[in-house]
């Protein structure tokens, strides 16, 4: 079988050659290029036969290939590493939520390569994707709307291919943690290039939008429901192909939609103020992702009222109800005694409530106009007067 073969592994020799080039193309990235310098010092190197070219993986471990690596110059060496770091510094591995992993990586690649090539660092690798001007987008734009350039492919023939490794889960704590760690590596790495006068002008832009999320909250969101959207097929339209010879198959549904979501609106006293912004963001944000069915639980102290809608319901009005203290309990309470299983439960709060005293089975998201002390869930900042 072709999968039991055995790699063509390097000599001895040619292994210290490789090695001895790699620890010069390190050096003169922390000479010439003092932010990736730094950031591909901090890196675990590994040599490893079985990835096909190099990878990445969240935790920020660097695997190599010494066969692929073997014939690059020093110059694409550099490239290499610092393409590699990119990666980490920019949490490509923990922001991938549930989106496909090779477009992901192409539109991960596109943004790093366009940086390096910008700010000169070595010698781009033939074959890996190019777009020009990706550096002043996000990877997440560039995977949803991606460049029609003709490109494609993950970086074939002499590229770097699918880098970016994703096999191993991290949990919610996993995550944040890593994410935590990149931002305190890409700010000390940007101090000491600046210090050194090395620090090109996009790349500050770009790490000051990372540390400094700028991005509103209801854009945050809508890529985070509209990943979940699922892939079009239903039992309520099944393939006629096979009917037939009675095998029954899922068919092809022209409007993907998500599954149901539960919308908790906390109707405490100090949130009314946002009523209307969680309005008109929340509607413009179902109307985009089409769950199955929408339903919204208002509470304060106690759930004093629930609301199911569907896409036909569209857009959603929430009603201001309540006014009492705040709890948070009440509202998983609700779903799991209902039987609810949501995709996702939205929950719409100023952040004072009892999220220390539970925790829930359910995927959750936390949109605060206060406190983000939440120990469990996703938790995205908005402004109501922003």
């Amino acid at each position: 079988m072709l999968d039991n073969i055995e790699p063509v592994k390097l000599s001895p020799e040619q292994q210290a050659d490789l090695e001895r080039r790699i620890a010069k193309a390190k050096s003169l990235l922390v000479l010439d290029h003092p932010f990736f310098g730094m950031a591909v010092s901090k890196r675990e190197l590994i040599y490893d036969y079985n990835v096909p070219t190099a990878s990445m993986d969240g935790r920020g471990q660097m695997r190599l290939n010494p066969t692929w690596c073997f014939p690059k110059t020093v110059g694409e060496l550099i490239f290499l590493l610092a393409h590699e770091a990119m990666h980490y510094m920019l949490c490509h591995a923990v922001r991938i939520g549930n989106r496909d992993p090779e477009a992901w990586n192409i539109a991960a690649d596109r943004v790093i390569n366009d940086t390096l090539i910008n700010a000169g660092v070595g010698t781009f690798i033939q074959g890996g994707v190019t777009f020009d001007g990706a550096r002043n987008h996000s990877t997440e734009e560039l995977y949803s709307n991606p460049p029609d350039d003709g490109g494609g492919g993950g970086g074939g023939g002499g590229g770097i291919g699918n880098d970016i490794d994703t096999r191993e889960h991290l949990s919610e704590s996993e995550a944040k943690e890593i994410e935590g760690q990149a931002k305190v590596e890409l700010i000390q790495s940007s101090k000491a290039a600046k210090a050194m006068g090395k620090l090109p002008a996009n790349l500050e832009r770009m790490i000051d939008e990372i540390v400094h999320v700028k991005t509103p909250w209801y854009d945050i969101l809508e890529r985070y429901m509209t990943n979940k959207i699922r892939s079009g097929k239903s039992w309520k339209r099944q393939n006629r192909k096979f009917i037939s010879k009675n095998i029954y198959l899922k068919g092809k549904n022209d409007l993907p939609r998500m599954g149901p979501v539960v919308i908790a609106a906390d109707t405490s006293g100090s949130c009314w103020e946002a009523f209307p912004v969680f309005n008109a963001h929340i509607a413009r944000i179902m109307e985009t992702c089409k769950p199955e069915s929408v339903t919204v639980i208002y509470c304060d102290a106690d759930v004093n009222h629930v609301d199911v809608f569907t896409p036909e319901d569209f857009p959603v009005q929430l009603t201001q109800r309540g006014g009492g203290g705040t709890s948070f309990i009440p509202v998983f309470d609700y779903i799991d005694e209902h039987a609810l299983d949501p995709e996702v439960v939205v929950y719409l709060t100023d952040g004072y409530g009892d999220q220390h005293d539970f925790t829930s089975k359910h995927e959750t998201v936390w949109l605060t106009t206060g406190t983000s002390n939440f120990p469990w869930g996703t938790v995205i900042e908005f402004d109501v007067n922003a």
